[in-house]
Parts: structure tokens; C-alpha cells; sequence
């Protein structure tokens, strides 16, 4: 006599030798399972015909395992393009407010002030750091990865520039010479342009460490 029950649980075996082994998909498939069987016994099948033709009806295992890694690889594609996308916006933007609080209190010569203009250019950057901060958490793929690096090395690259470019001497604007902007002002502008190679160092560390740890986890302890 057949049993419903039984034979779901030898399905979701062979679903599993498939290659199936994720367990949110194979529990959907199981409850799309269910919900197949229970329409085709109302229909006037008996549970041996509705389980056949519900297995029939949702796929083989190896078919179905087939079109998860599409999608999966699909998704993971479509994740990769939107971290690189967010990381070449995040770099821009950071260079866009360091601009903007470079001419506000730099331009011609070293004159700081606390106004809209200024409390909306540490904003920008403040936002901008956040944003790295939070792609370099997220950024496990390698093809974001590689492009993050480049990212913050153009980034760090500019810094290096712009501590030693604007620390020379110069002339103003009526041709007299200039005292450069402080060391403060030049290395604290450079450090906010460096943070986010700081940024992806940690968080590769963590996600390399992460990687390794279940593999020294599943490797034998030897006893002396």
C-alpha cells in the first residue's frame, strides 16, 4: 500500500544525491510538492498517481539543481556588478566632497571657516566613508574585490599628491608667496582619502579568515 509520507522522504533523499543540498530551495520544492499532490488528488488522482505526477510536473533533481546554479550564478553576477558600480560611485563621491572642503578652505590661501558650505562638505565625505566602509564589508567576490583595490589605491595615490603637492610653496593671487595650508589640515585630508584602503585591508583579512577557518576546523586532530 502506498505512503504518502514515506515517499516524500525518500524524494527529498534523492533530491539531496542530486546535488540539492541548500535547505531553503529543497524545503520550497517540498512544499511545492505537497501543494501539487493535494490539487491533483482533489482533481481525482489517488496518492500513489498524484505523487508520480507531482514529481513529473515540478522536475527531476539534476534538472532542478541545474536551473539553481543559474540562478545563482546569475545572482551572484548581478551582486558583483552592483558592489563594483557602488564602489566607482563611493570613490567619486569622496573625491567630490574632499574638492569641494579643499576649495572652501584652501582656495588661494589657507583661510578655514565653519559655515553651510563646510558642514555640507564633511557631510558628503562622512557618507562617503560609510558607504566604503560598508562595500568593503560586503565585497566577497573577487571581481569587486579587484576593482575596490584599484579604487583605493587611485584613491591613496591622490593623497600622497596632494599632501606633497600643496605643501610647497606657491604664489597668490596678487603674485606674493603663500604659506602652505598646516600639516594638519594636509594630513588630515590625506588620511580620509587613504581610509579606504584601510577599510578594504580589514575586511579582506576578515572574509580570507573567515574562508579558512571551516577548513583547519574539518582537518583531523592529531594525537601524539
Amino acid at each position: 500500500m502506498f505512503d504518502l509520507e514515506p515517499a516524500i522522504a525518500d524524494w527529498r533523499k534523492q533530491m539531496l544525491a542530486a546535488g540539492i543540498k541548500t535547505p531553503v530551495p529543497l524545503e520550497e520544492l517540498e512544499s511545492h510538492l505537497r501543494d501539487e499532490i493535494e490539487r491533483l488528488i482533489k482533481s481525482g488522482l489517488n496518492e500513489a498517481e498524484a505523487f508520480k505526477t507531482g514529481i513529473h510536473n515540478i522536475g527531476q533533481g539534476r534538472v532542478l539543481q541545474n536551473e539553481f546554479n543559474k540562478v545563482e550564478t546569475d545572482h551572484k553576477m548581478k551582486r558583483a556588478i552592483m558592489l563594483i558600480i557602488g564602489w566607482l560611485a563611493a570613490g567619486v563621491t569622496l573625491l567630490y566632497g574632499m574638492f569641494r572642503f579643499e576649495l572652501n578652505w584652501n582656495f588661494f590661501y589657507f583661510h578655514p571657516k565653519w559655515d553651510l558650505e563646510t558642514i555640507a562638505d564633511v557631510l558628503i565625505i562622512l557618507v562617503a566613508e560609510t558607504g566604503i566602509w560598508l562595500l568593503a564589508k560586503a565585497s566577497r567576490d573577487r571581481a569587486s574585490r579587484v576593482v575596490s583595490l584599484l579604487v583605493c589605491v587611485f584613491l591613496a595615490g591622490l593623497a600622497v599628491a596632494f599632501y606633497y603637492y600643496d605643501g610647497l610653496p606657491r604664489k597668490g593671487i596678487f603674485g606674493g608667496p603663500v604659506e602652505p595650508p598646516p600639516f594638519w589640515f594636509r594630513g588630515g585630508l590625506a588620511l580620509l582619502m587613504c581610509l579606504p584602503g584601510v577599510f578594504w585591508i580589514l575586511w579582506t583579512r576578515r572574509h580570507l579568515a573567515q574562508q579558512r577557518g571551516p577548513a583547519h576546523e574539518s582537518q583531523p586532530i592529531h594525537s601524539n
